[in-house]
């Protein structure tokens, strides 16, 4: 059986955490004890307690998993820097296969059982056109979409990593039973987790991918579970409840962001989407990874994270809609479409049942009267190691007209606007909307289109302050693997990815041969020897 060994010469960054715990306990900045609504007693620790615990302890502590989007040290190489794919490499690889229109996405795990952490690159796959070309799609109020909204092939790719750093193209086998009839999910994310605590990575592939018929939206996507049927072997199974299709036992909800957690503490993992027309759902597992999907809010969302905000032992939640309330930019805009109510962006306290209550409206980041308003995605994480959440959301103006990266900062439980870092900043005449309106017509085409689209956590210099890489298209150059360094306090400097050579060694120029699976062992010993000169 042939394989594709990806080889190349590198220099190399550190970080080691501990071993997974689990005991439902929550921080305070002294020890008491708290009743929940289950009568159970929950232990709060002092933050000195607390900031002793192992990185696995504090992700358990904090009720968050982090699902394939943590870069840990088994991707570093001898001399300790990072080895992480390019943007040429994305290019060739992941671009370059015949089953990716283009890549939009990364995720990290360990797919081979073999302790290292693995790479899975996935896309957009060919879907308006036929063959390998991208046909044409419709556009109305400047937002564009095909026929239909399925891919020719399935546009996720595995690539194992040895020990000598060789990225080698699996032949991962997906069994769809039957529900890839009519063609392939477009992942805008994915879920990679246990799903049915066999010890081996389960995948949860949602889609977004929208289609226009007769001059109308249609936001039906095919979200699949599959479960391991062995390492690199998955079968795909029903899903039950809320919108899932009669013929295939599919979830068919628009889900641009997901995230997972325990959200009705009964020990397994559950899925929570965001759903762009009806409301938050929420995917709770039978502790067998088959999943039954009801609403859990009325948030309009295209985006949620979940973690225990309000350290009560309960999972809350970050969801909204995919902008702020913008009027005013809205009259100058393609779509006319403006929903007060539903515009927003909320901190939502959860009971522990699987249900959610509206907490707090965050505020959005504003340049005088330009609003940062498009919202591609958010996450959240102990970025100050205070022992709570706090919230890295990446922002857009509208129709993607300028970014930034922010952070939102737990205080007490609710979340104010904190660090803000702009990517692109908007140009000083677009105070004016209508100046604005001039020039943006659309959400795709213009100079300003850039947001990060996924954000992927790891410490890159090793300073147990947790840094952010950029996760995004290859062709936005002003996002894809840039990062946000984490100085302390909150604040983070935003660098480029040649900014970060003296942490990473990028997969760039790589050699690549068909060889059998055992590997070219001449070129391995070069690359040793090239390393250790290093």
């Amino acid at each position: 059986m042939k394989k594709i060994f990806v080889i190349v010469i590198m220099i190399l960054s550190s970080l080691s955490w501990g071993l997974t715990f689990k005991n439902g306990k929550l921080i305070e900045d002294a020890d008491q004890i708290t009743k929940t609504q289950k009568e159970e007693n929950y232990k709060k620790l002092h933050q000195s307690e607390y900031q002793k615990l192992s990185f696995n302890e504090k992700l358990d502590y904090l009720k968050i998993t982090l699902s394939g989007n943590y870069i840990d040290k088994t991707l570093k190489n001898k001399i300790g820097k990072y080895v992480l794919p390019s943007s040429n490499w994305f290019r060739k690889y992941i671009n370059g296969d015949v089953s990716v229109f283009y890549k939009n996405g990364s995720r990290y795990g360990d797919m081979n059982g073999d302790g290292k952490l693995d790479y899975i690159g996935f896309g957009v796959g060919h879907s308006c056109g036929t063959g390998t070309t991208e046909g044409s799609f419709e556009v109305i109020e400047g937002r564009r979409g095909c026929a239909q909204n399925r891919s020719q092939k399935f546009p996720v790719l595995i690539f194992s990593i040895d020990s000598q750093f060789n990225f080698i193209k699996e032949k991962a086998l997906f069994n769809f039973k039957g529900a890839d009839k009519y063609g392939y999910p477009n992942p805008a994310g994915l879920i990679i987790d246990d799903f049915n605590n066999d010890g081996i990575n389960d995948f949860f592939v949602p889609s977004t991918r929208v289609t226009i018929t007769n001059n109308d939206f249609s936001y039906k996507s095919d979200n699949l579970t599959f479960l391991s049927n062995d390492y690199m072997s998955w079968n795909k199974v029903d899903h039950k409840g809320y919108y899932v299709s009669e013929e295939f036992k599919n979830y068919n909800g628009f889900s641009a962001n997901t995230d997972t957690g325990d959200i009705d503490n009964d020990g397994d993992i559950d899925i929570i989407t965001s759903e762009f027309q009806r409301g938050t759902t929420c995917h709770f597992n039978d502790g067998n990874g088959i999943f039954t999907s009801k609403l859990c809010n009325n948030v309009q969302s295209h985006n949620v994270t979940v973690g225990d905000f309000n350290n009560d032992g309960y999972l809350d939640m970050v969801v909204g809609h995919h902008d702020h309330y913008n009027p005013e930019y809205t009259k100058y805009s393609p779509t006319k479409w403006m929903d007060k109510n539903q515009q927003k962006i909320v901190l939502m306290y959860g009971n522990g049942k699987g249900k959610f209550s509206f907490k707090q409206k965050l505020e959005p980041f504003k340049i005088g009267n330009f609003i940062f308003s498009t919202v591609p995605h958010t996450e959240s994480f102990d970025f100050d190691n205070d022992g709570d959440l706090d919230v890295i959301m990446s922002v857009a103006g509208p129709f993607y007209s300028g970014s930034a990266l922010i952070i939102y900062e737990n205080i007490d439980g609710q979340l104010h606007l904190g660090d803000t870092n702009i990517v692109l900043e908007p140009l000083p005449e677009w105070q004016d909307p209508k100046i604005w309106g001039s020039v943006i017509k659309d959400e795709y085409s213009h100079e300003w289109v850039t947001y990060c689209g996924r954000v992927i956590f790891i410490d890159i210099n090793n300073d147990d302050l947790m840094d952010v890489m950029c996760s995004n298209t290859v062709q936005d150059k002003r996002s894809d693997n840039h990062f946000l360094i984490n100085k302390g306090n909150l604040q983070f400097d935003f660098l480029e990815p040649e900014e970060v050579t003296k942490w990473v060694t990028w997969l760039e120029d790589a050699i690549v041969a068909e060889e059998e699976i055992k590997g070219p062992d001449g070129e391995d010993i070069l690359k040793d020897l090239e390393i250790l000169i290093q």
